[in-house]
Formats: structure tokens, sequence, C-alpha cells
């Protein structure tokens, strides 16, 4: 047991256990703030319990899940011992913590699974001789314990270097589009617990050394300057490359490469959705367009997403 702070990561919201649709994810859809959100929260909040309860003294809670509200969980939703915070992934290392908990993951682009991506759309990340996920983007920048992994079940099949970690199965995909839940909330609470009262017997992760990272993007030759800015070289018509010392190096290019991905939808994009009176008054136009660029994704998540414009 560690009587330290424990984070419990909760990135995008895909492998949580009650969502059913791509629109319950982003912020300018209804379905985000009638489900997807309180679901969300409902997810986060029994880890948070459990880790307290396993031993944890702190519980620090990073949301990141990209919906187009800043804030996709409420202060008000955690318990008492946990608190949210803005810490940036890549600076973990240097707030002293002792131990990872995911939440609500989902598989690696590539993966047949529910909403699966790393990222972004239609973005692939492989490390060296390995397609990664953002289990592995986010435990190898946190530099820490990873004690265990929350989400899909597509997810723990395709884990590679980190299989082996305590995965707790709460979503079943039925394709890229639908899933259905597998486990209940006090199932999450529990394996919290077990994670946070096993924590001393966990390694932190090994994160690669010197190594190559490629990119690859359905998108790739129409954002060529985003991703060399990001310190990318294009080496064919979709995919990148670039040199990494350590994972750290990884911080900007991967940075880069999330924000391509996102280019098919910035133009009806808004990052300031923080309330469902704001969603509400949202341009009726882009929100359909988005609306409908996130169900043609999830639907196909194929090559053709981006070659078309939302209508």
């Amino acid at each position: 047991m560690l009587c330290a702070v424990l984070v419990v990561l909760s990135a995008d919201m895909e492998g949580v256990s009650q969502l059913r649709q791509a629109r319950e994810i982003v912020a300018a859809c209804p379905e985000y703030w009638l489900t997807g959100k309180p679901r969300y929260e409902a997810e986060v909040a029994a880890a948070c319990d459990g880790l307290l309860a396993g031993g944890a003294t702190e519980v620090v809670v990073l949301d990141n899940h990209a919906s187009g509200n800043p804030a996709n969980i409420a202060a008000d939703a955690l318990p008492s011992g946990a608190r949210l915070e803005t810490w940036n992934l890549w600076d973990v290392p240097r707030h002293g913590v002792d131990a990872m908990l995911q939440v609500g993951y989902h598989a690696r682009g590539g993966v047949d699974g529910f909403l699966s991506h790393t990222y972004g759309f239609e973005l692939r990340l492989r490390c060296g001789d390995e397609l990664i996920s953002e289990s592995h983007g986010r435990a190898w920048a946190a530099r820490t314990r990873l004690l265990g992994i929350i989400g899909n079940d597509t997810h723990e099949k395709t884990l590679g270097s980190l299989s082996g970690t305590p995965f707790l199965v709460v979503q079943r995909s039925k394709g890229h589009d639908a899933a259905e839940p597998v486990a209940e909330l006090d199932a999450v609470r529990e394996f919290a617990r077990t994670c946070a009262e096993n924590a001393a017997d966990v390694r932190p992760v090994d994160a690669p050394g010197e190594t190559r990272l490629a990119a690859s993007l359905s998108n790739g030759a129409a954002v060529e300057a985003t991703m060399r800015e990001g310190g990318w070289t294009r080496t064919s018509e979709v995919e990148y490359e670039v040199p990494l010392r350590t994972w750290d190096d990884a911080r900007d290019p991967v940075g880069a490469a999330m924000l391509a991905s996102f280019a098919p939808v910035l133009p009806v994009w808004s990052n300031e959705l923080t309330s469902p009176e704001l969603a509400d008054a949202y341009d009726p136009a882009k929100r359909e367009r988005l609306g409908a660029a996130i169900d043609a994704w999830a639907e196909a998540a194929g090559p053709e997403w981006f070659t078309s414009e939302p209508r």
C-alpha cells in the first residue's frame, strides 16, 4: 500500500462503461450533457472512491478528454480526498506523483473497437516496432507506477508492451460505432481499491530510450506544415518520422500530430462549451456539421471521412 498521491488519469471518455454512442463524447451535442458527461463523472468518482479506500491519501484527477468542454468533470462530482488539476501529463514527474490509474481508456487507432483512436482521428503512432495507444504515451510521460487500466475490451487485447497491467474491462465493443457495458460502478470501486492496496508491489513503467516515432494520418498530405512544425519529417504520402533520445522528446511531435488529426473538424470546433446553455447557443449549422462528422468517423473510420467536406 502507498501512503502518497495517486493520479487518476481519465483520458477520453470513450472507454467509460455506460457510453453507447459517439455524440455522447462531444460537448456541442445534447447527448453529451444528457448522458455522456454524467456517466464519465460517475465512473471517475467511483475510481476515486476505490483508490481512497485502498489507502491513497490524496487523489489527483486529470481530465484528458477533448470534448469541446475543457472541464468535463466538475469538482463537486468528486469525493472528499480527490481534487481536479490541469497538469500536463508530461509535467507529472515534477509533482511528486507516486502512481497512476487509467480510467475510461479505449483501444488504439487501427483496432476494431468502440471509437478506437490514438490522440486524434485516423492517427496511428508507432514507437520503434510497436503500435502504441494513449495508455502507452501517457504512462511513459508520467514516468511512474501504472497501477491498472479501466476501459474497453479491445484495448486489453492489444496492449502490447503494457500487457500484464491489471485491467478491468467495463465496456465491450460492438464494432467501431457501438458498445455495451459489462461492469457496474461497484466493480470499478473494488478494482481501484485493490490496485491501491497492491501499489507498493508495482514497478514504475519503463519508458522507451533512443528510438524513432512514426506517425500515419489519412490526411497526412494536407497537414505537412503542422507536422513539420512539430519536428516531423515526411516519409511518404501520409507518413512521418521523428527521432527520439527519450520519450520526453515526443512531447512536441505528439502535440503536432494531435492538432493535425483534428484538422478536418477545426472549422466547426469550439473549446468553450462549458455549459449546456453555451452548447445550446452554439451555431446550429456548425453543431450539425460536427455531429455528422463524428457520426461518419464512428461509422466509417476510414480515409473517405477526410476527403469529403462536412455538409
